[in-house]
């Protein structure tokens, strides 16, 4: 009788292992991790030495890009939750996805390297510049 309630213990204990191994699996911190790139597409050039900001749930994280545009963020146990949402932003542009595991991948595109100033400004400067040259080519005629 004794063989008997060992064995089934034994069965019980392996039928408990799965439940054990997903709690522990669980309690992992997270990983968030990505390239920044200059273009639209991958093939662009990375960004290196950017400052990237990830944010999950309450908790944000900077951290900088290394030569191949490479970010990694990484996040206490229970800082991240399944199902929320992260966000990684390299100046301006920021990408965001639903943490679905324990690890993510956000890959940046098309940071702006610089600031193109606008048009707007090129035509108001060059039309104050003629004006100014006409003033000045009235005023000498007369």
């Amino acid at each position: 009788m004794n063989g008997s309630k060992i064995f089934v213990l034994a069965i019980v204990a392996l039928m408990a292992l799965p439940f054990v191994l997903a709690v522990e699996e669980s309690e992992k911190a997270t990983v968030i991790d990505g390239y920044v790139f200059s273009g639209s597409s991958f093939s662009t050039p990375p960004v290196a030495g950017q400052q990237v900001d990830v944010t999950c749930e309450e908790e944000t994280d900077g951290v900088t890009t290394d030569s191949n545009g490479y970010f990694k963020a990484v996040f206490g146990i229970g800082d991240c939750s399944l199902g929320q949402n992260v966000t990684a932003c390299a100046g301006e542009n920021c990408q965001t996805v639903s943490l679905i595991a324990s690890n993510a991948r956000i890959n940046i595109l098309e940071f702006k390297l610089f600031n193109v100033p606008e048009f707007g400004t090129i035509a108001a400067s060059l039309a104050v510049a003629g004006a100014g040259a006409g003033y000045l080519a009235l005023r000498r005629r007369k």
